[in-house]
């Protein structure tokens, strides 16, 4: 595995020093393992998980320079894209959040065995979490990864972001037309459309997007709604 994605990431411009590579190793092999009896992810060939979750959840370093700051990633599942980025943002910190404590336990897990020690891990709902203080408008860039729709996505998201905070959505198909549904939302909430990056998957006819989004003023407090709204009635 480590040379499989130690070549494809200097295929993408990405060079991994050895520990960032033992660390991908142990992280792979505890979700090969854990997935068997706990359903984590439906990827789990060695090429597909190299390409589909590592390469896809670091790519964004091609575009986006996050060190340095803080991270927040809604809606974390297995740790995609955060614990990725984690291992070669060593001077970034990370906060994990998902809704299934499940994954979280397993979160941890990988964090104690890969000894990432610049992550953090949050049992919550994103529409619950973003009204905690400790959290709301502490980030310098949101993440979020196979979520939701981006109108939906911006409720859950922006609350984080600092004035003059990233968020960056991971997409495929239809992001153009998710971003042409996102203005009431981007006014609502205080943000606006910054850039779109296209790319491929190396050796794959896979494409893929990053939406950026910036935070251009404070979010009313209004926002986000309580669980479940944002999703059955998007702004």
């Amino acid at each position: 595995m480590k040379e499989l994605l130690y070549n494809t990431a200097l295929e993408t411009g990405i060079n991994l020093t050895d520990i960032q590579l033992e660390k991908f190793q142990i992280y792979y092999n505890l979700l090969i393992e854990t997935n068997k009896v706990m359903n984590l992810t439906s990827i789990t060939e060695e090429k597909d998980v190299v390409l589909k979750h590592f390469i896809d959840s670091l790519a964004i370093k091609n575009y986006i320079d996050i060190s340095n700051g803080r991270v927040i990633d809604i809606g974390t599942g297995a740790g995609f894209p955060g614990i990725p980025l984690a291992i070669i943002y060593n001077d970034t910190q990370f906060t994990l959040m998902d809704s299934l404590n499940k994954r979280i336990n397993f979160i941890n897990t990988v964090m104690e065995e890969c000894k990432l020690y610049n992550i953090e891990t949050v049992h919550s709902r994103a529409e619950d979490l973003g009204h905690n203080n400790v959290y709301r408008e502490k980030y310098d860039y949101c993440v979020s990864r196979a979520v939701a729709a981006i109108p939906v996505l911006l409720e859950y998201c922006i609350p984080f972001l600092k004035t003059g905070g990233k968020f960056i959505s991971y997409k495929s198909e239809k992001a153009e037309e998710e971003i042409s549904l996102s203005g009431n939302a981007q006014k609502k909430l205080g943000c606006r459309f910054d850039k779109l990056y296209s790319f491929d998957l190396p050796g794959t006819d896979i494409s893929r997007k990053f939406v950026v989004f910036e935070k251009i003023k404070t979010t009313n407090r209004a926002y986000p709604r309580q669980a479940g709204k944002p999703k059955r009635s998007s702004l």
